[in-house]
């Protein structure tokens, strides 16, 4: 493995630590039945993985119920909840998975879903509150070009290809997804309450079934069409998280 993407692993592995023990620092005293439901719920959709043609990695329907999580949960309650949506996705079903991938993965996705919390809230201020199909919006524009670009540059750096063109495939297969999930995400906060909210989490569940099962008719096409990047043992590294 290139020395850079090492020390680029590393970097983004404290990084994601750092910000866990400080959400585990802050713990809120909230819904703990809501916070239940959208972790439940985040680890089942973990279970339902894509295989992205030409990058050895996963993609799931987690992201939708994190964007809910963003919007209706706590800081400290989103950063667990990603944190079991990457353990679940890494290891369900895994070959062999390896100490070194599910924590890179758990990192990422804690990292993007933090981020795009802060940067979200931050940009929205006090509306944040009051307009939760707008913060739903926001956070998964935030999310997706964040957590792309994190595992896109580790596979440029160990594979020695160009950062971008990987990005690139990565959209070409996730964004229509992932639009589809953003959208109906943000009809669900819009149609419930924020105490209720938990009830359009679940209702979403079946829409999120059928999503996957379309994915995955459409990925002998979409295989196809894409020719393999050159094969290497380490770009087992990553499941990208959403």
């Amino acid at each position: 493995m290139p020395r850079n993407a090492k020390a680029y692993i590393a970097l983004i592995i404290a990084s994601g630590t750092t910000v866990l023990l400080l959400a585990a620092g802050s713990w809120p005293s909230g819904s703990l039945r809501q916070f239940a439901i959208y972790l439940g719920l985040a680890a089942i959709a973990s279970t339902l993985k894509i295989r992205i043609p030409r990058i050895e990695g996963t993609m799931s329907p987690n992201f939708i119920f994190l964007l809910l999580g963003i919007t209706f949960c706590r800081f400290s309650e989103v950063a667990a909840i990603s944190l079991a949506a990457s353990l679940v996705q890494s290891l369900w079903a895994a070959k062999q998975p390896r100490l070194i991938q599910v924590t890179f993965s758990a990192a990422t996705l804690i990292l993007s879903a933090s981020i795009a919390f802060q940067a979200s809230h931050l940009l929205l201020g006090r509306i944040a509150g009051e307009s939760p199909a707008v913060l739903v919006i926001l956070a998964g524009s935030l999310y997706l070009p964040l957590n792309t670009a994190l595992v896109s540059t580790v596979i440029g750096l160990m594979e020695g290809q160009p950062i971008v063109k990987i990005a690139r495939t990565c959209y070409e297969c996730v964004f229509p997804y992932f639009m589809g999930g953003i959208v109906f995400a943000g009809l669900a906060s819009g149609a419930f309450a924020r105490s209720s909210m938990w009830r359009g989490a679940v209702a979403l569940m079946p829409l999120v079934i059928l999503g996957y099962l379309y994915a995955v008719s459409r990925q002998p096409a979409i295989a196809t069409q894409m020719q393999p990047i050159t094969p290497m043992e380490e770009k087992q590294l990553v499941e990208v998280g959403s």
